[in-house]
């Protein structure tokens, strides 16, 4: 199993690679630093990702359950 700080590192990765193919059609036609990533950076990969699960017939509300699920369990928090 990878460790947290491994995924966290996958993580930044996907989003960096995201921001360089979608550059072109953002507000912020420039690829911010990583440090300066913002919450809407972050908002528009997941919202692809569940476009793209929907895509492929997942219903995006029980991905989204899930993963908060998940990342409630892995951060040591209860619902």
């Amino acid at each position: 199993m990878q460790s947290e700080a491994e995924r966290v590192r996958l993580a930044e990765r996907a989003l960096e690679a995201f921001l360089k193919e979608s550059s072109p059609f953002r507000r912020r036609p420039m690829m911010p630093p990583i440090a300066d990533v913002g919450e809407s950076d972050i908002v528009d990969l997941v919202t692809d990702l569940l476009l793209f699960a929907h895509t492929v017939g997942l219903d995006p509300s029980s991905v989204v359950r899930e993963a908060e699920n998940h990342l409630l369990a892995e951060t040591g928090h209860r619902r």
